[in-house]
């Protein structure tokens, strides 16, 4: 009895609720105002969409893009664009006191951009859309509702991650890990389009895990209903992450009622998924959405590059992956600030080696598709997400005739490691028993809690010391 109180107690999803809550909060009120990558777009973007306005558009045919918003939703971001790339700067508690004062004045506007920003569908915004409608509905000054914003897309990912946890036991130790990464509980704690993606995609990853173990003839309409709710907002707010979709693949056509109900449920969801696309794409067609703002940079011309030239990129991409590997490794496990404080390489390499060990010692049940069918699906998926995002950043990011490709970033592929996981998961079960590492249930789960709490620990330290120590 007592081991299994301990064992519910220890259960990832609840580790992970009260984790992320607390460490998470933590973030949002000491990381200071507009210190993640594009927080300012984000804040203006997010803003616009409680005003009803879900699409930017374009002023005066300049290459403009945004929205006519009050002018104090820019002032308040000004006194920290000083600390953008410079880690010698330190926040200062009564910059942040002052700017809390500064009014809203929805009365005095002007046009303001947010390029990066202005493509991202509003279904990307939800939690912070949330928190800053809460904000405006209590007539709040605009770093108050900065703040409520961000805590609004921590506790939507936190919702988004629990039921990932509850929906997918079989990965579930390794899953919590990579939940309470560092750069994942960074980004859920500001206001980011990253952490909905992240958590829709480790939701719809749980999903099919779960759906393989199910019985024939389980897919019943609410379960299709649901896959397509996660599975249209991760495909419509970026494109990169549509082929996880591919996933599906996985689940066995008897769990669909058949090979002919499992083609048409599995083509209702693809045609579900590309007319949401396709639809936003042309509500949001009319954005030239120009990120790098240097005028080498043109996706017109690069697109003529690798029609004349295709050999070129595949030799662009491939040093590029040998001088950034490293960059991207860390960068996926954690970094701070606008990319200009770095964890160390022990805690790199540590914590990918943890992940590793934890998909060493998931349980035997429920069942995983097996090593090979999940590797023939899973592998080439990776593959695909990876060439599409370095395909998108070679047009949007680099300068024409650059040797690498710039603008890819370790974070990119959180969405894809849940499946990664699975795979691991999947080819560890299958080793021989003296290879296995099988400690008890409750034993694992509390290991793996002491390390997400070691390692937030430790992270929420390295932001303290980046920005006031």
């Amino acid at each position: 009895m007592a081991e299994s109180r301990l064992v519910a107690w220890t259960h990832p999803h609840r580790i992970f609720a009260i984790t992320a809550f607390l460490f998470g909060t933590a973030l949002v009120l000491i990381v200071p105002p507009f210190q993640s990558p594009d927080e300012s777009f984000h804040f203006l973007r997010a803003y616009q969409i409680t005003e009803g306005g879900f699409v930017a558009h374009e002023k005066d045919q300049r290459n403009l893009i945004g929205a006519t918003l009050p002018i104090s939703l820019d002032r308040v971001a000004a006194p920290f664009l000083k600390m953008n790339f410079h880690p010698e700067v330190k926040a200062s508690v009564n910059d942040i006191r002052q700017t809390l004062h500064i009014p809203l004045d929805p009365q005095k506007r002007a046009f303001q951009i947010f390029p990066n920003t202005a493509h991202y569908c509003p279904t990307c915004y939800v939690g912070q859309c949330l928190g800053i409608g809460l904000g405006r509905a209590l007539a709040a000054r605009p770093l108050v509702m900065f703040y409520l914003g961000r805590e609004g897309n921590l506790l939507l990912w936190i919702l988004l991650g629990f039921f990932a946890l509850r929906s997918g036991p079989a990965i579930a130790r390794p899953l919590l890990l990579l939940l309470l990464m560092p750069i994942s509980i960074n980004f859920a704690a500001t206001l980011s389009a990253d952490p909905s993606t992240n958590g829709l995609a480790a939701i719809f990853t749980a999903l099919v895990c779960k759906y393989f173990a199910l019985g024939p003839n389980s897919i019943n309409r609410t379960k299709l209903a649901l896959l397509a709710v996660i599975s249209i907002p991760l495909t419509v707010s970026k494109l990169a992450y549509a082929p996880l979709l591919a996933l599906l693949l996985l689940i066995p056509a008897r769990n669909f009622g058949g090979r002919a109900e499992w083609a048409a449920k599995i083509a209702l969801l693809l045609a579900l998924n590309l007319a949401a696309f396709l639809m936003w794409s042309a509500r949001s067609s009319t954005l030239d959405t120009r990120i790098n703002p240097d005028s080498s940079a043109s996706a017109a011309r690069q697109l003529q590059v690798i029609e004349q030239h295709p050999a070129r990129f595949a030799g662009v991409l491939l040093a590029t992956i040998r001088r950034g590997a490293w960059y991207w490794t860390a960068m996926f496990v954690g970094i701070i600030g606008w990319f200009d404080a770095y964890l160390p390489g022990w805690f790199v390499i540590g914590y990918l080696t943890l992940l590793v060990l934890a998909c060493w010692s998931c349980d035997d049940r429920p069942p995983l598709p097996s090593p090979v069918r999940a590797a023939i699906i899973i592998l080439p998926m990776l593959v695909l997400v990876f060439l599409i995002i370095a395909l998108l950043s070679y047009l949007f990011w680099t300068r024409v005739g650059d040797s690498l490709i710039y603008g890819i970033n370790g974070r990119y592929l959180i969405p894809v490691a849940p499946a990664t996981l699975m795979l691991l998961c999947s080819t560890f079960r299958r080793l021989p028993a003296k290879w296995r590492i099988q400690p008890p249930q409750a034993g694992s789960n509390a290991a793996v809690a002491l390390i997400s709490l070691g390692a937030c620990i430790y992270f929420l330290a390295a932001v303290w010391s980046r920005y006031y120590g």
